[in-house]
């Protein structure tokens, strides 16, 4: 799972600006449900920064 997080900041580095879920689950070819969750737990760590926008239906956008 490591790799998975890895991979995760890698894109999120190297596009530069804030991705939705969907979007890095795409770039990793990765499920999204397993990505969310992933990402949630950066979060929680302090890696990575998140939002959810509520007029987008409840998306998350995340950022470094």
């Amino acid at each position: 799972m490591e790799d998975l997080e890895s991979k995760i900041l890698e894109v999120l580095k190297v596009e530069g600006v804030p991705l939705v879920t969907s979007e890095i689950a795409e770039k990793i070819g990765v499920d999204r449900r397993v990505v969310l969750r992933r990402l949630q737990k950066l979060a929680i760590e302090g890696k990575i920064k998140g939002r959810k926008i509520e007029a987008a239906n409840g998306i998350w956008i995340w950022w470094i």
